[in-house]
């Protein structure tokens, strides 16, 4: 699984304990996932449109993430409550991964303004990933005319229009259960191994970790830099061209399968602990885009989760947290030298390792999925329909006059009233 279907499993699991939970995926890459005996909760994958509708019926509530609508229309007019999950901010991410075709760029940008507008203007509750986030969509909700005196008389907070759901992490501590990457041939009991976990996906800059490896690679040849995934398990998502990049110039510097390492299919969710577990420093890296500022790194919570020491680039909410928790070591973007510093530092303080891992595994108090779930379980418990949305129009004349009185002065009205008085006669 990757981070939309973890975030799907997790917090029905969360939520099984309360209420009745289903889980449907319309691909069947679902059947492949073996549910725990304690889950209770059902999965229901690669059945079609009119299943999924005859499901829904049964149900008094649904949760969607912000692209369902699109495909599935008919769930939005079975007036059941509708919670849309837009913990993916998706309108970013596609303006980088269509920067060099214009044409495509253009055309799909607009269609998911459109369908995420739609999600927005449908849903009587929204969920996102962090405060930054929920910035980011009061403000849409502001400019769509969702946010009105309606909406503030029914909650000042705003909080039942949208509410903070963080990606998580799991209670129970990881444990490695077998061998991971350790195993392979080229990585070794006694190398120093970072561990770039999840997807090489357009957005993040692999390019300059791997030159960073490159220059240590010269005087310390048992540094080795092991990726994860390259491509997507949803077969919907296409392999990136970053990940082509990255292996391109690992393999032009001559650090392909001797330094650095890419794992072509997808370590499965259950066993990736055996993997986060051997590696000595985690990394992520991405560059100065709007992508990054209101990205939530799903993979750097499993390096928490792990206790793992990270390196990764600023800009984002997790790499501050990581920058004041002293969690690991961040960095400017696309700078090698930063990188270089930062490996070695971790690589010949064992003691400054330990703490960052230390303190890397406190934070991940702050995420455990049981608290991401609360704003979902409380809607649950007390589903309610937000005030009917109105287009935002001009006040008439009237309106405008009314408003004028409202707020008293004699001669303030009668001044106004003069300028309404020509208004209607032009």
């Amino acid at each position: 699984m990757a981070g939309p279907a973890i975030r799907c499993i997790e917090l029905a699991r969360q939520l099984q304990s309360e209420f009745e939970v289903c889980v449907f995926s319309p691909g069947g890459g679902a059947t492949e996932y073996t549910q725990p005996p304690t889950d209770s909760f059902k999965i229901i994958a690669g059945a079609g449109k009119t299943q999924l509708y005859d499901l829904a019926k049964e149900f008094d509530i649904l949760i969607v993430q912000a692209n369902v609508l699109k495909n599935y229309p008919g769930l939005g007019r079975l007036e059941k409550f509708l919670i849309v999950d837009l913990y993916d901010p998706i309108l970013f991410s596609l303006l980088v991964q269509f920067q060099d075709e214009p044409v495509t760029a253009s055309s799909s940008y607009r269609l998911m303004h459109q369908v995420l507008e739609r999600h927005m203007l449908a849903a009587d509750f929204c969920l996102c990933a962090s405060e930054r986030q929920r910035d980011y969509y009061l403000g849409r909700f502001c400019a769509l005319g969702r946010i009105d005196p309606d909406m503030y008389a029914f909650d000042p907070s705003l909080r039942k229009l949208i509410d903070v759901a963080p990606f998580g992490v799991s209670q129970v501590k990881a444990v490695k259960q077998s061998v991971g990457m350790r195993g392979l041939p080229g990585i070794s009991e006694s190398d120093f191994v970072l561990i770039w976990g999840g997807g090489v996906w357009d957005w993040f800059d692999p390019l300059t970790v791997i030159k960073a490896v490159e220059i240590l690679s010269k005087k310390q040849n048992n540094i080795k830099l092991f990726f994860m995934g390259v491509h997507s398990p949803n077969p919907q998502v296409p392999r990136m061209s970053m990940a082509a990049k990255a292996e391109e110039l690992a393999r032009e510097s001559g650090l392909l399968n001797k330094n650095v390492f890419f794992n072509e299919s997808w370590v499965p969710y259950e066993k990736r602990a055996d993997y986060l577990l051997e590696a000595d420093v985690a990394v992520s890296a991405h560059y100065d885009l709007i992508e990054t500022r209101f990205s939530f790194r799903t993979r750097i919570l499993d390096y928490f989760w792990a206790g793992l020491p990270t390196i990764t680039t600023t800009g984002d909410d997790l790499s501050n947290l990581i920058e004041t928790s002293k969690a690991g070591i961040t960095t400017g973007y696309e700078n090698v030298d930063d990188w270089v510093k930062a490996i070695s530092t971790l690589s010949e303080n064992e003691s400054l390792r330990k703490q960052y891992a230390e303190n890397a595994a406190n934070l991940r108090q702050k995420f455990y999925w049981s608290q991401s779930a609360e704003p979902i379980a409380r809607f649950c418990r007390d589903p309610y329909k937000l005030p009917p949305h109105q287009r935002v129009t001009m006040p008439s004349i009237l309106e405008r006059a009314q408003a004028v009185y409202a707020r008293g002065g004699t001669d303030l009205v009668i001044n106004r009233s003069k300028e309404l008085l020509k208004d209607l006669l032009r």
